[in-house]
């Protein structure tokens, strides 16, 4: 259950690095990037299916735990194999690694709930819709949006 970004919607609003860092004790599990003055894009764990960072981590402090890749603080030496192995950049470390978990134990990860503009979601109907629409008016428009 990965969480699913629309760019189109995304304004920038770090909302979501907000509340990510409001609900973990100060360390965020999501960044929003900026591409120039045209785009923001949040970045945070995909939830791989085979997931390397778990491949990777001799600890076992990630791991698969159902749909979610899931971490044990307790287990984590600080290597940062895990960090090397994301394929995404999204696994990072300052002394022990950190990730996006989902908001474990909430319905709905605060950084979707707290979005102003929806552009989150785990929805992959949804997203999927989304993108589809987005495809189809920029080919009806030669490409331009």
């Amino acid at each position: 259950m990965p969480v699913y970004v629309d760019i189109s919607r995304c304004i920038g609003c770090r909302s979501c690095e907000v509340a990510c860092k409001r609900v973990h004790g100060g360390k965020g599990h999501v960044n929003v990037h900026m591409a120039g003055d045209h785009a923001s894009v949040p970045v945070f764990c995909h939830h791989c299916e085979e997931a390397t960072c778990t491949m990777a981590c001799f600890t076992g402090a990630l791991y698969k735990d159902g749909e979610r890749t899931a971490f044990d603080v307790e287990k984590c030496t600080g290597c940062g194999l895990c960090r090397l192995a994301c394929p995404f950049g999204v696994v990072w470390s300052d002394k022990i690694a950190h990730k996006c978990d989902l908001c474990a134990g909430r319905e709905t990860p605060t950084c979707i709930l707290s979005c102003p503009a929806n552009a989150l979601s785990t929805d992959f109907e949804l997203a999927s819709r989304r993108a589809r629409t987005r495809a189809a008016m920029a080919a009806a428009h030669g490409g331009r949006r």
